[in-house]
């Protein structure tokens, strides 16, 4: 009969610690998100530039950067391009894969094969730049991982059979390039030195290739924010007496007006919204803070003879398609008294593309072939 009390005696206890336990961590659960959370969000500069740039992630692991054929790349090559940094004041290697057109690769097929000479190659592809017949598209792409990632890998593809050279890069503290802390000035820096070497690569052409930008998700604030501000950045980061030249296009793949309205939307968000402090705490660091902020809206007011082409998916659960459309009104706003075109495609949710697949949109070669068509 002890033994039998001692367990009716137990079991009541055993309930009752097992519930103050579960209390305890909801509570501590709790207090940690609608307290902690919201203070590291707003007073570490450190913590938000991480989650922003989520250069820690890297894949697929042990990639060959070497060789895009082993990425399932044909007509590819790797090179790099080395500079000291003004913005990290420091070295900077940032490696680059350009890959051809289906035309040309499959007229140097053999140019391929066996022991290439890759000095040879590259002055050999070097040339085919200059004298190429179809448009160049410089992909500038979105946060973590690298130029290898699988939705990367198959809109390049997407290039390649549109017959466009694609030059694709990593930024500092992505892929193989070098591992600095990226900045929105340092990242910004890195597409100006890869966009200069391609102006620079094909300035001696008798009739110059077209040149369009291709951003992704962050890449569209990069690449936004490069072409808004290419005069001041040409003279300031590379020293140039007059600016760069701008590209005939640009092309914007999951795009958002600014990095305070793409948090304060972001489908996350949801969690916080409801704190009387969600503004201040999460939304406000980045409208006050010099970087990071990418303000597309308002670089893009200062290229407003810039053609740009917007690709939004509706079911995009990272950038909503609500920043996209307040990006599109911004410029057409900024363009009302005269401007280059500004178009915005969407693409419906039946097709599933999310914000990485907009490459599989049903249509997408029509739209993006009419733009760059248009624009040559």
């Amino acid at each position: 009969m002890v033994y039998y009390k001692g367990i009716m005696i137990c079991v009541p206890l055993y309930i009752a610690g097992t519930f103050l336990l579960g209390t305890t961590v909801a509570i501590a659960l709790f207090v940690f998100h609608v307290a902690m959370v919201p203070m590291i969000f707003r007073y570490s500069k450190t913590f938000r530039r991480n989650l922003v740039f989520l250069n820690f992630v890297q894949w697929p692991l042990y990639t060959d950067f070497e060789e895009p054929s082993s990425n399932g790349i044909d007509g590819g090559r790797n090179f790099t391009i080395e500079y000291h940094s003004k913005v990290d004041n420091c070295p900077i290697r940032i490696g680059i894969w350009h890959i051809l057109p289906k035309s040309v690769y499959e007229r140097l097929k053999n140019k391929f094969e066996g022991n290439v000479d890759k000095d040879k190659l590259n002055k050999l592809l070097d040339d085919e730049l200059v004298n190429s017949q179809t448009p160049i598209m410089m992909y500038c792409h979105g946060n973590s991982n690298s130029r290898a990632t699988s939705h990367r890998l198959a809109l390049y593809k997407f290039f390649q059979r549109m017959d466009y050279h694609t030059i694709a890069f990593d930024y500092r503290g992505y892929g193989d390039s070098t591992k600095v802390m990226p900045s929105e000035n340092g990242v910004v820096e890195d597409a100006l030195v890869v966009y200069e070497w391609l102006q620079s690569t094909i300035e001696k052409a008798v009739l110059k290739p077209a040149v369009f930008v291709w951003g992704h998700s962050l890449g569209t604030g990069i690449s936004s924010h490069m072409l808004g501000k290419l005069e001041p950045l040409s003279r300031t980061l590379l020293e140039r007496q007059t600016s760069l030249p701008p590209p005939k296009g640009l092309i914007l793949e999951a795009p958002f007006n600014n990095l305070a309205d793409e948090v304060k939307y972001h489908p996350l968000g949801k969690l916080v919204r409801w704190l009387p402090y969600h503004e201040a705490s999460f939304c406000a660091p980045f409208r006050r803070a010099a970087e990071p902020a990418f303000r597309t809206d308002e670089h893009l007011e200062d290229a407003r003879r810039l053609p740009v082409l917007l690709l939004h998916a509706r079911d995009d659960l990272v950038v909503p398609v609500i920043v996209g459309r307040k990006l599109y009104k911004s410029l057409l706003a900024s363009r009302s008294e005269g401007g280059a075109t500004v178009k915005l495609h969407e693409y419906d949710k039946k097709e599933n593309l999310g914000h990485t697949w907009i490459c599989h949109g049903g249509d997408l070669p029509e739209v993006v072939g009419e733009f760059v068509n248009g624009h040559r």
